[in-house]
């Protein structure tokens, strides 16, 4: 019988600062195709989680596998990046180039850049302007402008929508069903506040004091089982 492949696998997994324990899993399965939501307060260790599976953080112990392999790492003993793991946070954006050196060739090359991506007149000058000097609201649809048109196996994202008014978490919402309809792309997605995540994701995950604390099924989830 062949065994089943899931997207992320941990085991015992553990990541320590100056010898306290802020992340402690001892068993967790991504499903392919599915919309995980993190949800927890500041320093229950879900933004650890996140930067673990999207390959940015070590574990101090534990194994962690992507489609049934081991993460790799280089001389150094960083994690190789993962192309197929796209991985999205307002504080890993480089703080020292622009809007247009993060966007892809394809995208900010397109005439309708500035009507699509920053539709209000006072963004329009915001493709020259540096990431150090944007709100933390550009910076978040920023975010979404870059994962615009790309086609990753996974996407994850940190403190997804929190700094968005309701029009463009709507829209970022709207882009992350497609992706996840249209191309099977399995999405995690991390928040201090699961009002807006239960509305669509399959799976909800809650954290505290670096632990699973219950793990419950989404609003659509629930939905999906009454059809």
């Amino acid at each position: 019988m062949m065994q089943k492949r899931f997207v992320f696998e941990l085991k015992n997994i553990k990541k320590k600062y100056h010898n306290k324990t802020i992340l402690n899993i001892k068993h967790f399965q991504c499903h392919p195709g599915t919309i995980y939501g993190i949800i927890g307060p500041i320093g229950a260790g879900k933004t650890t989680l996140l930067k673990i599976l999207g390959g940015r953080l070590n574990p101090s112990v534990g194994e962690l596998r992507f489609e049934g392999e081991k993460f790799q790492t280089n001389w150094f003993g960083k994690i190789k990046p993962i192309d197929d793991i796209w991985f999205g946070s307002i504080e890993d954006l480089d703080r020292n180039k622009t809007v247009s050196d993060l966007l892809s060739p394809s995208t900010s090359s397109s005439k309708n850049n500035n009507n699509y991506y920053f539709s209000e007149k006072s963004q329009n000058n915001l493709n020259s302007e540096k990431i150090k000097n944007l709100s933390q609201g550009e910076k978040a649809w920023l975010l979404k402008c870059m994962l615009h048109n790309q086609d990753p196996r996974v996407v994850i994202i940190d403190d997804y929508c929190v700094y968005l008014d309701k029009k463009k978490q709507m829209e970022f919402q709207k882009m992350i069903l497609r992706m996840n309809k249209n191309l099977g792309t399995t999405v995690v997605l991390g928040s201090h506040d699961d009002k807006l995540i239960k509305k669509f994701a399959s799976v909800l995950i809650y954290f505290d004091n670096g632990h699973i604390s219950k793990i419950r099924p989404g609003i659509s989830s629930k939905n999906s089982r009454k059809k």
